[in-house]
């Protein structure tokens, strides 16, 4: 737990965060403090609870103290403590928990299933686990955003051949650990090149989704993986940092589990649609934020960005590679699919109805057609490579 807060004392309590503005929000990362009242005074009440009905009928009920306790400890983990001067898109409880809050008592079963889904976001950062807690997918991996998530990236037959060319070119016959497997579109491309393959995945929903292929994949969480030091020649990362709680965390676990001479690579895929489409795209999302009576809920940047200057305080050299790059024509209801995605309810309240809705309505005031015509864009995969570099000792970076 003490090195967990130190991490972020070290990085300046979420230094280099883009600014929230009238449209994005980005989930601001937990600070030091927060951390440290998670472990010593959220968690300690939550685990009594827990201890208290480990053997009570799954109807009987719990007090109404306990009640507001679980509710409380699981709106802390979910909103990073408190909240940090900018309105929160999203709501406090996770849906599958919301139904929870209407009784003033709620059933032990009920009681269960909050201390699992506490119990499966704590964990990673405090490093304590809750006895009985049972399992349970964490804040951003429900089953919902499995359903999703492979409509909101589509990929071409293109974008699969870069990824095994990248493999064959730079994995080849290495121990590699993927961060994040979703549901493994990466990985297949990238398995049958390496030397052995690993992923790890927060998300049983996910796995159950799309890893059918007979990878090797664990259940586990980046930000404490169950893995040795100096396990893995190479350590892979496609967009899964977006959706992590604290990529700091993932950070350290990374450089930890990394052979001597080992590297870390992100695979980023970037994509720019005609102008006509981009400027929709903005105009949705700007409506979007409307709707959801805030602001748009957003975390990739800033994800990336702490994670990025972490490694190179740590000493990692940073290469920036183009891959490839491409004309590519999707509808538009591809082209936006990303903004449906993101404004499902457990970020922002908003439901796939309303926001595709929301994007037809738009592309028809904008004379761009219906979501099914087609328009051009650009697509790229870019590989951003980080290597450590010896140094006599941690004073002494490069």
């Amino acid at each position: 737990m003490s090195a967990a807060a130190e991490v972020l004392r070290e990085a300046g309590e979420g230094g280099a965060v883009p600014p929230c503005d009238r449209r994005f929000h980005y989930v601001p990362p937990w600070r030091a403090a927060t951390l440290t009242a998670l472990a010593r005074q959220v968690l300690p009440p939550v685990a009594e609870v827990a201890a208290r009905y480990a053997a009570a009928r799954p109807d009987a009920e719990v007090t109404a103290e306990e009640t507001a306790t679980l509710l409380a400890a699981c709106a802390y983990v979910r909103l990073r403590g408190a909240p940090d001067g900018c309105v929160l898109a999203f709501g406090g409880l996770p849906p599958e928990l919301v139904e929870h809050a209407c009784t003033e008592r709620m059933t032990v079963r009920a009681a269960r299933e909050c201390v699992g889904w506490f119990d499966a976001n704590q964990r990673p950062l405090t490093r304590v686990d809750l006895p009985g807690a049972g399992t349970c997918d964490g804040a951003l991996y429900g089953p919902e955003l499995a359903r999703r998530y492979a409509p909101a990236r589509p990929v071409t037959e293109r974008f699969n051949a870069v990824l095994r060319g990248f493999a064959r070119d730079f994995l080849g016959s290495l121990r590699v650990l993927e961060l994040g497997t979703g549901t493994g579109r990466l990985a297949r491309n990238v398995a049958p090149f390496a030397g052995s393959y690993t992923g790890i995945e927060a998300s049983r929903a996910m796995i159950e989704a799309g890893c059918r292929d007979g990878l090797d994949v664990r259940h586990g969480d980046m930000m404490a993986m169950p893995f040795a030091t100096g396990s893995f020649d190479a350590v892979v990362e496609h967009e899964s940092i977006d959706f992590c709680t604290e990529p700091l965390l993932a950070a350290t676990e990374v450089e930890r589990v990394l052979a001597l001479g080992g590297r870390f690579y992100r695979v980023e895929l970037e994509t720019a649609p005609a102008a006509g489409v981009g400027r929709l795209q903005e105009a949705v999302t700007a409506r979007l934020a409307e709707v959801a009576g805030g602001v748009f809920p957003y975390w990739t940047k800033g994800q990336r960005q702490r994670l990025h200057g972490w490694l190179l305080r740590r000493g990692f050299v940073h290469r920036r590679i183009e891959l490839a790059r491409w004309d590519e024509t999707r509808t538009l209801r591809d082209w936006l699919q990303g903004l449906v995605n993101a404004s499902y309810p457990s970020f922002s309240g908003i439901d796939e109805h309303t926001a595709r809705s929301v994007c037809a309505e738009l592309a028809r005031a904008a004379a761009l057609g219906s979501l099914d015509t087609r328009w051009p864009g650009r697509a790229g995969v870019i590989l951003h490579m980080y290597e450590p570099v010896d140094r006599c000792c941690p004073k002494h970076l490069p």
